[in-house]
C-alpha cells in the first residue's frame, strides 16, 4: 500500500515538473509538447491510482491534449515554406519581420502589378488609398520641385498610410516594374483583425522607412528631402 502510494505521488510530481518546464519555454512547440507530456501523465494517474479511474480528470486532461496537438499543427503550417512564384518569393525575403503564415495572408488581401509603361502611382500632396512594395526597377521620386531615381524593394506610400495624410511626393514606375498593391482601408482592417501581422507589418514599414532615411541606403545625387517617401 505504501509502495502504491509512493508511485502515485511521483507520478503527480512528474507531471507538475513538466508543466513547470514547459513554462520555461518561449517556443510554442517546445511549450506544448512538455503539457502534453504532463496531461498524458495525469491520465495515467487518474486510471491507475485510484480504485477507481477519475473519467472526468481522464476526459478533461486528453481533451487539452487534443488542443494542444491542434495548435502545434496550426503552429507548424504557419513555419513551413510554401511555394511562390518570384516576385512574391523576393518580396517575401525582403520583409523578414513576416511569417509565412502571416504573409500568405498579406498576398490575399492584395494584388501584384508589373508596369507596363511609366505609371505614377503616388501624386505629391494627393490623397493616398493604396499602399504599394515596389520591386527590382529604380524609381522616379518628384518633391518641392526635385527630380531623381530611388532605389526599389520597398514600401511606397507608408508614411501615407501609418500617419492618414497625403502623400508626401510623386513616385513614377519604369516599364517592367513588379509591385505590389493594396487598399489602405482593407489592409487596416486586416491588422487590426490580425494583432500578429499587424504588429509584424509595421515594424517591417518602419525597417524600411529608417533604411530609405539613412545617409548610407541614398543614392549619391539623391537630394536629402527625398529620403522621406
Amino acid at each position: 500500500m505504501l509502495e502504491s502510494l509512493l508511485v502515485s505521488e511521483n507520478i503527480v510530481h512528474a507531471g507538475a515538473l513538466l508543466y513547470l518546464m514547459a513554462f520555461l519555454f518561449r517556443d510554442q512547440i517546445i511549450l506544448r509538447s512538455l503539457i502534453i507530456a504532463g496531461d498524458f501523465v495525469y491520465i495515467l494517474y487518474f486510471y491507475f491510482a485510484p480504485e477507481v479511474p477519475l473519467w472526468g480528470g481522464i476526459f478533461w486532461s486528453t481533451m487539452f491534449t487534443i488542443v494542444n496537438l491542434v495548435m502545434i499543427a496550426i503552429i507548424v503550417a504557419d513555419q513551413m515554406h510554401f511555394r511562390l512564384d518570384k516576385s512574391e518569393r523576393q518580396l517575401f525575403d525582403l520583409l523578414q519581420d513576416l511569417s509565412p503564415g502571416q504573409f500568405r495572408q498579406l498576398l490575399k488581401a492584395g494584388r501584384e502589378e508589373l508596369a507596363a509603361s511609366h505609371i505614377a502611382i503616388t501624386r505629391e500632396g494627393a490623397p493616398l488609398e493604396e499602399l504599394y512594395f515596389v520591386l527590382d526597377q529604380p524609381m522616379i521620386i518628384e518633391k518641392k520641385g526635385h527630380r531623381a531615381l530611388a532605389a526599389s524593394d520597398t514600401f511606397v506610400g507608408e508614411i501615407a498610410f501609418l500617419l492618414d495624410q497625403p502623400a508626401t511626393a510623386t513616385v513614377t514606375l519604369q516599364p517592367g516594374t513588379a509591385y505590389f498593391v493594396w487598399n489602405s482601408t482593407a489592409l487596416k482592417s486586416l491588422m487590426q483583425a490580425k494583432p500578429g501581422l499587424g504588429n509584424a507589418l509595421s515594424i517591417a514599414m518602419n525597417k524600411k522607412l529608417a533604411q530609405k532615411i539613412a545617409v548610407g541606403s541614398l543614392p549619391n545625387d539623391m537630394p536629402r528631402e527625398l529620403s522621406e517617401i
